[in-house]
């Protein structure tokens, strides 16, 4: 008896957590501001969107960021992420974490990006997920891959796809119950320095089709202005401050049936060599 509830929990937790942590969060403020776009960016927030993305840093990058979801604390998402560009190519290691003591689903990921020319470049990455019930439930591990490329068509235009789990890695025996699978499609055009528009269609295996947009718009050097919705009926808004080696960003997302969910996140940049 006490083994069927478990998996029930299982199941029925980690699809609860599977539609809000993949087809409505974003890591990292920027990303979230902007109705949850992230898969044409390519800061070093790339690592949970878009390895590919990583590419395109100048030097060692680091960033952490939190999230209260709905205003919720048992809804709480965190994570850090640091990523070091090498040549060509660029690594980074990353931590997610979403819950509390009594559920927790915390996924680690090791992640490689290969810049192949100036326009094009790909990254891919290996992830080991951990679903945890308190109360002695137990805890389920297994791991995923996801991978993805962007191509810079030009100084303006930017293509990205990016898929995670395509493999669905298996969740528990029990009814063959499997990690969805995400499928990413995203374009950002620059119309100048300061003013940049993104767009992006997702679509989970286990849910339907999301379109999301963002507006993002440097008022001076040091400060943004950003704007975002989805069809998720969320729409966000936030801003960034910059120094010289530090972005701090804030956010807050609002759904009509859920309410707020603000999330802050700073990102360290280093100098470049």
């Amino acid at each position: 008896m006490k083994q069927s509830y478990t998996r029930f929990l299982l199941v029925v937790i980690t699809i609860v957590n599977g539609c809000f942590a993949y087809a409505q969060n974003s890591p990292g403020a920027r990303n979230t501001a902007m109705g949850g776009v992230g898969v044409v960016h390519d800061d070093v927030w790339s690592g949970f969107h878009n390895q590919a993305g990583l590419v395109h840093l100048n030097a060692l990058g680091a960033g952490v960021f939190y999230e209260n979801r709905f205003m919720m604390k048992e809804l709480s998402d965190k994570g850090v992420i640091a990523a070091l560009p090498y040549g060509n190519s660029a690594f980074a290691i990353s931590l997610r974490s979403f819950g509390y003591s009594a559920f927790s689903n915390s996924k680690a990921g090791l992640a490689y990006a290969l810049k192949l020319s100036d326009k094009f470049s790909f990254g891919v990455q290996i992830n080991y997920h951990s679903i945890r019930i308190g109360e002695n439930y137990g805890t389920q591990h297994n791991v995923s891959f996801e991978g993805g490329f962007l191509y810079k068509y030009n100084q303006k235009l930017i293509l990205a796809a990016h898929v995670a789990n395509p493999t669905r890695s298996k969740l528990v025996d029990y009814n063959d119950e499997r990690l969805p699978s995400i499928l990413r499609l995203g374009v950002a055009y620059k119309f100048s320095e300061k003013v940049m528009l993104s767009g992006e269609i997702k679509k989970p295996s286990d849910a339907d089709v999301s379109v999301h947009g963002g507006l993002e718009y440097w008022v001076v050097k040091e400060m943004a202005l950003r704007a975002g919705f989805n069809t998720l009926n969320t729409f966000s808004f936030g801003f960034g401050w910059k120094t010289k080696v530090l972005l701090i960003d804030a956010s807050a997302g609002f759904n009509s049936t859920l309410g707020f969910t603000p999330q802050i996140s700073l990102t360290y940049s280093g100098n470049k060599k």
